[in-house]
């Protein structure tokens, strides 16, 4: 099947997804993109200013069987901009974010004009496409919240037409061969993988480091992922307090030194308030480490089979976790059963078969759409 591809926001884990998508699909692929930055303006303009690229194809003769698209694009507005056969192919929005609930920075209010973006793309899809079963139920809750608001014609009915037409498909990981964990007397090693960011929680990390060291835990941190400009406070302050105990600090560029960080440590933990689906923390699973996981967000429906790795989003719940599994981590003979249920898990994630579940998902709404 030929597919029309577009990601207006060509960058990061988006860009990840869909390069990797397409490198392992069974289907011929067209991709127009624009570059990761102004999101704002992308979820404005992209529509016009790809509604024009796609007539000229379409001109030149260029043909498709189906249209997919994420959530950082206006769906219904390049309907009513494209030539008629490209109006009636099926469409497919992949939900990566969304506006309605996506984590705001202090101080600023949220614009519902995004949202309503969002759910009107929705609307004009055949099929919604979303990354974790929570990610689905919070943007109907939303979108609900937010009809409710309305003066008047809150169109709430439509809504159970759209969760009808919405699946989940997560985004994939890379497979990758890790060794065995040899039986070490080393400190435990422990890692911080996500956005440096207030919706990540860093305070909790760092109140929960502290509380470890006093309770007299031998370890060593490496603190990675995406820094902003503003490192948070927190951070700046362990990393003073923590100077001698730091292996890895701030964002690492080259995919295979990440990697190597990932299959070195002993533990990742997540403290976050707020995740779609949480690809840093899979993918640190699936090198090796054990999850140190607050029972909220995708955390539960991802990792199930593995109740031991959750703590009840208190710090006190956290550091008990911490020191019970720091036991077992340095040990392969006590976590052996916990690993092998944790290696089922990233199992499923791996791009070779999550991509036959996307082309799965495209040839189901290019049937549906033709009966």
């Amino acid at each position: 099947m030929r597919v029309l591809a577009i990601n207006a926001y060509h960058g990061g884990s988006h860009r990840e997804f869909l390069t990797q998508w397409i490198s392992h699909s069974v289907h011929e692929f067209t991709t127009l993109t624009l570059p990761p930055r102004h999101w704002k303006w992308r979820m404005q303009h992209a529509a016009v200013t790809l509604a024009e690229d796609v007539r000229n194809r379409f001109v030149a003769g260029e043909r498709w069987d189906v249209l997919w698209v994420t959530d950082m694009f206006d769906l219904a507005t390049f309907l009513g901009l494209v030539p008629a056969d490209i109006a009636a192919l099926p469409r497919v929005v992949y939900f990566h974010e969304n506006q309605w609930t996506y984590p705001l920075p202090t101080g600023e209010t949220r614009d519902l004009t995004y949202g309503f973006i969002n759910l009107k793309s929705a609307l004009a899809a055949d099929s919604l496409w979303f990354n974790s079963d929570f990610h689905r139920q919070d943007f109907f809750q939303a979108s609900r919240e937010f009809l409710r608001r309305m003066p008047d014609y809150a169109f709430i009915d439509a809504l159970e037409d759209c969760a009808q037409k919405s699946a989940v498909i997560s985004p994939g990981i890379q497979k990758t061969v890790v060794k065995s964990r040899e039986e070490q007397t080393r400190p435990l090693q422990i890692l911080w993988v996500a956005r440096w960011e207030y919706d990540k929680n860093p305070e909790q990390f760092c109140d929960a480091i502290r509380l470890l060291d006093q309770a007299g835990l031998d370890f060593r941190l490496s603190v990675i992922g995406q820094s902003t400009a503003e490192t948070p406070d927190c951070f700046v302050s362990l990393h003073s307090e923590y100077a001698d105990r730091i292996d890895h600090w701030g964002f690492l560029e080259d995919r295979s030194h990440y990697q190597h960080v990932l299959e070195n440590a002993d533990l990742v933990v997540s403290t976050a308030f707020h995740e779609f689906f949480g690809i840093s923390i899979l993918e640190a699973v699936a090198a090796g480490c054990l999850p140190v996981l607050p029972r909220r967000l995708a955390y539960p429906e991802i990792f199930a089979k593995t109740p031991e790795c959750f703590y009840d989003g208190t710090t006190e719940s956290l550091v008990a976790l911490v020191q019970r599994i720091s036991k077992s981590a340095q040990s392969d003979s006590t976590a052996s059963d916990l690993r092998s249920r944790l290696r089922e898990i990233t199992a499923c994630y791996h791009w070779g078969q999550i991509s036959r579940e996307l082309d799965a998902g495209l040839d189901q709404s290019h049937n549906q759409h033709h009966h």
